[in-house]
């Protein structure tokens, strides 16, 4: 499958950051014609992806990249993004520690060539004070990005088949989720505006990813529309998985 040039240099850099990369590079002394891509480039297996791993790959890199730059605290999120990555291209990074100086000039090449961009818009991410009418928001979101693929019919069925089975779930009318007014007004104003309690968003997120990856199966590039449409990286980072050891 063909790579996008942008998808392979943020490979590409994020492999040039890697202490175990930096440590093999530096036991490895760079030819005279060989520049600092051309020694990453045999790292990376890109050309050799099927459709369904290059789809992966997109995905991971726009969501570590949307976390990168929203919610750069998240620090374990973005290694286990990485591990994912680096599986997904066939890099092996079981490499001994690195030593204090390594790769100076790598890491200046990423950095001089590396532009500010500005994010897309995202939903604001909940807090620990958590509405229904803020998960409103996200639900009606994931409803109008699937329909413009899937149909209207098949979507109010991906919500009723991924339901968590918690009574108060069926409260929440599939049909209405496709207008975040229509849906307020059907529940009672007391209960729009409560904060959730932390089982609550567990179970709205339940459904959430359970609805995403159901849609997955004929829409795999849903994730990544979601994310381009400014759904929080909060809501998406678990469709990435548990990462394998390295």
């Amino acid at each position: 499958m063909n790579v996008s040039p942008t998808i392979r240099y943020y490979v590409r850099r994020l492999l040039a950051e890697h202490p175990a990369v930096q440590s093999r590079l530096q036991d490895q002394p760079p030819t005279t014609m060989e520049s600092p891509e051309d020694r990453l480039e045999g790292y990376i297996n890109l050309d050799s992806l099927t459709y369904p791993q290059l789809n992966e790959l997109e995905f991971l890199v726009e969501l570590h990249q949307k976390i990168k730059v929203n919610e750069p605290h998240h620090t374990q999120h973005l290694k286990n993004i990485e591990r994912k990555i680096f599986n997904l291209v066939g890099v092996d990074l079981s490499a001994p520690s690195v030593s204090p100086d390594v790769v100076a000039d790598l890491a200046s090449f990423f950095s001089d060539r590396e532009e500010t961009e500005s994010p897309a818009a995202t939903l604001s991410a909940p807090t620990n004070a958590v509405t229904l009418r803020q998960y409103g928001q996200y639900f009606q979101l994931v409803t109008s990005i699937t329909a413009r693929y899937l149909g209207k019919m098949i979507v109010n069925n991906y919500w009723l088949l991924t339901r968590p089975r918690q009574g108060w779930l069926s409260q929440l009318r599939v049909d209405m989720f496709w207008d975040i007014n229509n849906l307020l007004q059907s529940l009672p104003t007391a209960r729009t505006e409560m904060l959730l309690s932390e089982a609550e968003v567990e179970a709205l997120d339940q459904w959430i990813h359970g609805f995403i990856r159901h849609a997955c199966r004929v829409l795999p590039t849903l994730p990544r529309l979601l994310l381009a449409a400014g759904m929080p990286s909060h809501l998406l980072y678990d469709l990435v998985g548990q990462p394998s050891s390295n």
